[in-house]
């Protein structure tokens, strides 16, 4: 299954960084249908990115299991120590034990119900 939206991890480690992002050591494992074995696909840090993503992440536990919503990942190159770095960034996730979602919506603006109010100055 690898790192992708949808997949289910567990929590090995959570550090908080600042207000905004927390950072998360996670494992993700597939079951092996020829052996029935758990075989793991993707084992790293992910930065846990916007204040509702980190502030949530920060309730977890060592042991928990989330499921992946929004991710990104980004590579970049150091020419100067002559090295690519690869970021794993986690915008929003499910907490599989408490059934919670976590994203960061827009804010969503105001809209009224289209009825004209009686007395309203409209010119039609």
């Amino acid at each position: 299954m690898g790192f992708r939206t949808g997949a289910f991890a567990k929590i090995w480690e959570i550090t908080p960084i600042s207000d905004t992002s927390t950072k998360l050591r996670i494992s993700i494992s597939r079951k092996n249908k020829q052996t029935d074995t758990y075989e793991q696909d993707f084992s790293g840090f992910v930065l846990c990115v916007g204040i509702s993503a980190a502030r949530k992440a920060l309730s977890l536990t060592d042991g928990s299991r989330i499921k992946l919503g929004d991710v990104d990942v980004t590579t970049k190159y150091d020419e100067s120590k002559k090295m690519s770095y690869t970021n794993f960034k986690l915008f929003s996730f499910d907490d599989v034990e408490s059934g919670t979602t976590v994203n960061n919506p827009e804010p969503q603006r105001q809209v009224d119900d289209g009825e004209v109010e009686e007395g309203s100055s409209l010119p039609f």
